[in-house]
């Protein structure tokens, strides 16, 4: 907390700690506390305007330096990606930065961030963020890189396939946090058990491998003791490993998005795996074949679709012939007239069938294009979409 000011303060209220900051309120004034930044007792508090002023700590001493300046993003977001850090570099993607000049010239490094960007860049590793914060400054030689950086949550939450990155991260650190005695299991335990569900299911809708065989933390506890893993490093390293190929594919999404944005899982198991290998296969491809491989997987995806909503018996194909079970087009059909019945809806009906007849015919055209294959990808996830919100699945 901020040295003095605090002694000065009455009735004051204290919310829930996030990260390694405190939210204070007074009246209508928040206060934000935040770690510490350099040696000698410095500490930032953003208590008048964040965007031109902060009020600093140092040793006891009260002093206003300015935040006027905004980093430029991309040349720190360029440094991190010229050190292989692209999973530093991907978590500035919807951050703002700004630096000032503290007591005796010494910066102070300020990133704000939505949820859960923020939580993901409070709770990064000491020398991560210290990389940040030298990344910012990569354009100021004549300014020493803090040891650290502030984090400010700022903007509404963000949601959807983006958050994956933060959420691999978040995840990663809270394993290591309990596996080295820095936060106890039942603190966080139902937080990671929810977290743990939502990775599954959004990694296998990205078509990213994850591997955390972890249900729990006392599962991971077991595990540990179990495996021997004597010591705090080799903790570590073991979750580290764990977590660096899903984080890199995750970076890489947020990095390089595709031409097709990505929609929430629906919850169809088959049909988001099959989903998230199109996009991957989309994202390598760079010739005719893999082109045409993406209109096959597509087509799979839809037969899953297929699968996933007709039912035998109670939606009645018009032509009154049952549909086999690779026919993704008449199990379609079938289900949307029965659920949305009359003239009203065939164009919906049409969407559906369209989707199916640019994957068939993207998968036999031997000289498909990356062009095709993101449009095709596209009608495929807008019909997944579509069939997801006729069935009430959550989009």
């Amino acid at each position: 907390m901020v040295k003095g000011f605090l002694h000065r303060v009455r009735h004051l209220a204290r919310t829930p700690r996030h990260g390694n900051g405190r939210a204070l309120v007074l009246g209508h004034i928040e206060i934000e506390t935040v770690r510490r930044v350099v040696g000698g007792g410095m500490r930032i508090d953003d208590r008048f305007d964040p965007d031109t002023t902060m009020v600093v700590d140092f040793d006891g001493q009260e002093r206003r330096c300015g935040m006027t300046t905004s980093s430029d993003g991309e040349n720190a977001r360029d440094f991190l990606d010229s050190l292989r850090r692209g999973d530093l570099s991907a978590l500035l993607v919807p951050a703002r930065t700004d630096y000032g000049i503290g007591p005796n010239n010494r910066a102070v490094v300020v990133v704000r961030a939505p949820h859960p960007f923020a939580e993901a860049l409070s709770g990064l590793p000491e020398q991560d963020r210290k990389r940040i914060a030298e990344a910012i400054l990569s354009r100021r030689p004549d300014l020493p890189a803090p040891d650290d950086i502030i984090v400010k949550q700022t903007g509404d939450p963000l949601h959807g396939p983006i958050t994956l990155l933060p959420d691999l991260l978040i995840h990663r650190e809270m394993m290591i946090a309990v596996a080295t005695g820095a936060r106890p299991i039942q603190e966080v335990e139902d937080y990671y058990g929810a977290r743990q569900a939502r990775l599954i299911q959004a990694c296998a809708a990205a078509g990213i491998p994850y591997e955390n065989p972890h249900e729990g933390l006392w599962d991971w506890y077991r595990f540990w003791k179990d495996s021997n893993l004597a010591t705090y490093a080799e903790r570590r390293g073991y979750v580290r490993k764990l977590f660096a190929g899903p984080i890199a594919s995750a970076a890489g999404r947020v990095n390089n998005p595709g031409p097709v944005v990505e929609r929430e899982p629906t919850g169809w198991e088959r049909v988001d795996r099959s989903l998230g290998r199109a996009r991957t296969g989309f994202s390598g491809a760079s010739v005719e074949e893999d082109w045409q491989a993406v209109g096959l997987v597509c087509r799979e995806v839809l037969i899953s679709l297929g699968q996933a909503v007709y039912v035998d018996g109670v939606h009645e194909p018009e032509d009154k012939v049952k549909p086999s079970p690779t026919d993704a087009k008449r199990m379609l059909e079938a289900y949307v007239r029965h659920t949305l019945p009359g003239d009203g809806y065939k164009e919906v009906r049409t969407h559906a069938r369209a989707a199916v007849d640019l994957a068939v015919h993207l998968q036999h055209r031997r000289t498909a294009t990356r062009q095709m294959a993101a449009l095709c990808l596209e009608a495929t996830s807008s019909a997944v979409a579509v069939v997801a919100i006729i069935a009430g699945q959550k989009v």
